[in-house]
Parts: structure tokens; sequence; C-alpha cells
């Protein structure tokens, strides 16, 4: 990978956990995952970057969810290996990092974070 694309490829990345919770929030509640489905709406809604939406799956989506994703592009990312990854750049090494600590991250980038939470509950899941 060159220079250029890991540039790109970590701004799509702080994007997702700047950008994309109050976007899946406002779309669909406060939910502890989101289906692959919802993230990919909700980045699309959200104007970003979706080359690299593995990797906000991974982050927002659970296990099955990004299984599902992968069947449906015949790709082989790993789940564990990217939630290292943004766990190491993001959020101190953790790969337990979930909704809440997404948002906490968020805060950090500037995001508005006021009407957020991860609390469970809310959202239909419909589009």
């Amino acid at each position: 990978m060159g220079l250029l694309d890991n540039f790109k490829k970590k701004r799509a990345i702080k994007s997702y956990i700047e950008k994309l919770p109050n976007v899946l929030v406002n779309d669909y509640g406060r939910q502890e995952y989101y289906t692959q489905l919802q993230v990919r709406r909700s980045i699309e809604r959200a104007g970003l970057n979706s080359q690299h939406q593995h990797y906000a799956l991974a982050m927002y989506a659970n296990r099955p969810e990004f299984v599902a994703y992968q069947s449906e592009i015949h790709e082989n990312f790993s789940y564990e290996e990217l939630r290292e990854e943004v766990g190491g750049a993001y959020f101190s090494g953790s790969t337990e990092f979930n909704c809440s600590s997404v948002i906490t991250a968020s805060a950090s980038f500037g995001g508005d974070t006021s009407s957020m939470d991860c609390s469970g509950g809310g959202g239909d899941g419909s589009p």
C-alpha cells in the first residue's frame, strides 16, 4: 500500500469514528451493534469514503454481520485484524472498543456527540 493509499485509509477510518456514530444513531437509534446494511447505507448517506468500509463494519457491526458482508462481496478481511488495527491507532491498543468508546473518540476529534449514547434500545432497523 502506497503512502497516499495509507493516508486515504487513515482518513476514512477517522471519518468513521468522527462522523458515522451520529449518522447511525440518527438513522437507526441507539444500538449496541448495527447491521452491515445499516452501516453501509449510513456511510453512503453521510458521503463518506466507502472504499474502506470494511473498517467501519468491523467497528459497528458484530462478527456475524461482518461475515455476511464478506460473503456478499467475496472478500476475506479478518474481523479481528481490522479491530486490532483500529484499536491500536485509536483505542490505546484495545480491541474491546464498543459504540461508547467510539463516541468518546469521536468527541476527541471534534464530532458532535451531545445527543448520542449507546445504552441500547432504539432503532427499528429500518432504512
